[in-house]
């Protein structure tokens, strides 16, 4: 975490990262994160980024949209 906090929830267990925090989840683990609007995170990977949605991708009301 570069600023402010971050929920993450990987197999099913939540925690919070802090200013400093980092966390490594591993290749097509279900995992999710919950960041405030005034939060900045980095995010690298070791390979092409990979997404494969449990219930599909997310509609425009899952994006308040």
């Amino acid at each position: 975490m570069i600023n402010g906090t971050a929920t993450l929830a990987c197999d099913g267990k939540k925690f919070e990262l802090s200013l400093g925090g980092f966390n490594f989840t591993p290749a097509k683990m279900i995992h999710e994160a919950w960041l405030p609007a005034n939060s900045l995170t980095f995010i690298t990977v070791d390979g092409a980024w990979d997404v494969n949605w449990v219930e599909g991708p997310p509609t425009k009301a899952d994006l308040n949209l």
